[in-house]
């Protein structure tokens, strides 16, 4: 695999056989745990109180093979829809709710503070993946933390379990 990362710092061209389906070759595990992106998951344990865990995302890096560029891609995910949304009023900062669905939402702009029913809270800047599954139990606590106007793309997600969450 260094090999393989090698060849792609250095433009060699790998064999028909190493193509990928989406056009990628030479694809190398991420080496460092700490780049890697994480879904923050917001989910209801059995009693109801809702949590915070942290999911890596696996993925490997790839070289182009029609140019000589190399980025990192994750594994797929199925979903069942995706909606763009931009909140125009917020919703009350002391009320609690849960997640319509099974759903990833990926901020596009405006930073918000999530709290769980533990009390505990995390700060998601522009660009944070969540992944919200507290459908029951005691919910969660959504509020702005800035003037700008809140976009998000929301990815409805089946039954199938993502990279160990559930």
């Amino acid at each position: 695999m260094a090999e393989d990362l090698d060849n792609a710092r250095s433009g060699v061209q790998p064999s028909g056989a190493e193509h990928s389906r989406a056009g990628f070759a030479a694809e190398v595990e991420v080496a460092d745990r700490n780049t890697q992106p994480v879904i923050l998951r917001v989910y209801s344990d059995a009693a109801g109180e809702s949590h915070f865990e942290e999911i890596r995302i696996p993925g490997r890096r790839r070289r182009s093979d029609v140019s000589t560029s190399v980025a990192w891609w994750s594994e797929e995910i199925a979903v069942r829809g995706a909606v763009w949304r931009r909140v125009e009023e917020e919703a009350p900062t002391t009320t609690p709710h849960n997640a319509p669905q099974r759903q990833l939402i990926v901020p596009l702009s405006g930073e918000v503070e999530i709290e769980v029913s533990t009390g505990e809270r995390r700060a998601v800047p522009p660009g944070q993946i969540i992944l919200v599954e507290d459908t029951t139990g005691k919910g969660h606590i959504t509020r702005a933390l800035d003037d700008s106007t809140r976009v998000t793309l929301m990815l409805e997600l089946g039954d199938e379990y993502l990279f160990g969450d559930g």
